[in-house]
């Protein structure tokens, strides 16, 4: 691309008397630039990944497990209050207590293996 605009560049600065059109066929009769070795193009299935690639993925490997073990002791704590509740709901008679503590129990187990089988998901995705 170079080379066709180094040729095209002299056209766009023609002196005053010279010859345009013979400039012009003297330009198209030139052979055509040779292609360097090597198709000129790089060689992309040499290039592997590289564990440095990605910065500070240590960083963010230890908050992904904070995160982890912060909604797993969330999980746990709804579920033991979901128990009581169910618990005391039973013995005080409040049935609207029970099947509350009942759908946070199993919203609790829910969100607890949704937060254990993330990291199994986020490979199941990406390898897909």
């Amino acid at each position: 691309m170079l080379d066709q605009i180094h040729h095209i560049v002299p056209l766009l600065d023609l002196r005053p008397g010279s010859d345009g059109p013979h400039d012009l066929h003297l330009m198209w009769e030139q052979p055509p630039p040779t292609p360097p070795p090597g198709g000129g193009a790089p060689d992309f299935s040499k290039i592997t990944p590289d564990p440095r690639g990605v910065p500070k993925t240590g960083v963010l490997f230890v908050i992904a497990q904070v995160i982890l073990y912060v909604g797993l002791g969330v999980s746990f704590i709804v579920l033991l209050f979901g128990i009581v509740t169910w618990v005391g709901g039973h013995i005080a008679g409040g049935m609207h207590l029970s099947q509350n503590a009942k759908t946070n129990m199993l919203r609790a187990a829910f969100g607890g293996i949704l937060l254990t089988a993330a990291g199994g998901i986020w490979t199941w995705i990406t390898t897909v």
